[in-house]
C-alpha cells in the first residue's frame, strides 16, 4: 500500500482519487477494522452494548445531510464530526440515530469513497478488455449503484479497473455486467483494500426491481464469480 500511485483512466476505464486520499480511506477502514461488514444486506446494525451503529454507504447531500441507500435523508447533528463533501460524493458512513429520531444521526466517522459509473461498449470490445482477477470480498446493490469491496496487490505501477456491459442488451430483462481489472504489469507487492460504488442509472436507468443483473468477477479466492442482484 506504500506509495500507491493514483488508479489512472485508459479508454472508458475508471480513474480512483489520488494517494493521499486512498491512503484516508484506508486508515479509515483500519478504524473500522472490528466491525463486520456486510454483503448483499441493508440496514447493517452493530451493537457492541454501547448502543446501535449503522455502517452504511450514502450519497452527500447539502452540508451534514445524507441520503441513505434505503432512500431516507438523514441529517448530522454533531459539529465535532462535521466534514465537508460535494453533493453527489458517495460517503462510508459509520454513525447512530439520536434518541426517539428517524433523520437526526450522530456520525461516529465517515470517508468519502470512490465513484465510478457503468460503461457500455460493443461487444467486441469487451472482450479485447484484460482480466487480471482480483481477491473479492463482498458486492451489494443499494438504489442505483453497485458497491464492491475487494483486494488488489500493489507494488509500483498503477492499476485500471472497469465495470462494463453490452451496449446492445442495456435494455433487456436479464443485463450482463462485467467487472474488469487491469494490473498493467504491476508485480505482486501489496494487499491493498478497495471500496469504490458505480452508479448504474445512466445506462441502465432508475432501479425498479424488475430486471436482473448478472455481475461477473475473475477473482483469486473463488475463481469465475458471478453474482444476481434486482435491479
Amino acid at each position: 500500500m506504500k506509495g500507491m500511485k493514483k488508479m489512472k483512466e485508459r479508454g472508458t476505464l475508471f480513474s480512483f482519487s489520488s494517494f493521499l486520499s486512498f491512503l484516508s480511506f484506508l486508515s479509515f477502514l483500519s478504524f473500522l477494522s472490528f466491525l463486520s461488514f456486510y454483503s448483499c444486506a441493508s440496514d447493517p446494525v452493530v451493537d457492541y452494548g454501547l448502543g446501535e451503529y449503522y455502517v452504511e454507504i450514502a450519497t452527500a447531500l447539502e452540508e451534514d445531510a445524507f441520503l441513505l441507500d434505503t432512500g431516507n435523508t438523514v441529517r448530522n447533528t454533531d459539529e465535532s464530526a462535521r466534514k465537508s463533501y460535494e453533493p453527489g460524493d458517495r460517503v462510508y458512513l459509520n454513525f447512530s440515530y439520536e434518541e426517539n429520531s428517524s433523520d437526526r444521526i450522530v456520525i461516529h466517522a465517515s470517508a468519502k469513497i470512490s465513484k465510478g459509473v457503468l460503461k457500455a461498449m460493443k461487444a467486441n470490445e469487451i472482450s479485447k478488455q484484460v482480466n487480471d482477477p482480483v481477491r473479492f470480498e463482498s458486492a451489494w446493490t443499494g438504489s442505483h449503484y453497485l458497491n464492491l469491496q475487494f483486494y488488489i496487490e500493489y507494488k509500483s505501477e498503477a492499476h485500471t479497473i472497469a465495470l462494463i456491459t453490452d451496449e446492445s442488451k442495456v435494455n433487456d430483462s436479464e443485463v450482463t455486467v462485467y467487472f474488469r481489472h487491469n494490473t498493467n504489469n504491476d508485480a505482486p507487492g501489496y494487499p491493498s483494500s478497495v471500496r469504490v460504488s458505480y452508479d448504474l442509472s445512466e445506462v441502465l436507468g432508475e432501479a425498479k426491481g424488475d430486471r436482473t443483473l448478472l455481475i461477473h468477477f475473475n477473482t483469486t479466492n473463488y475463481g469465475d464469480k458471478t453474482y444476481k442482484f434486482k435491479y
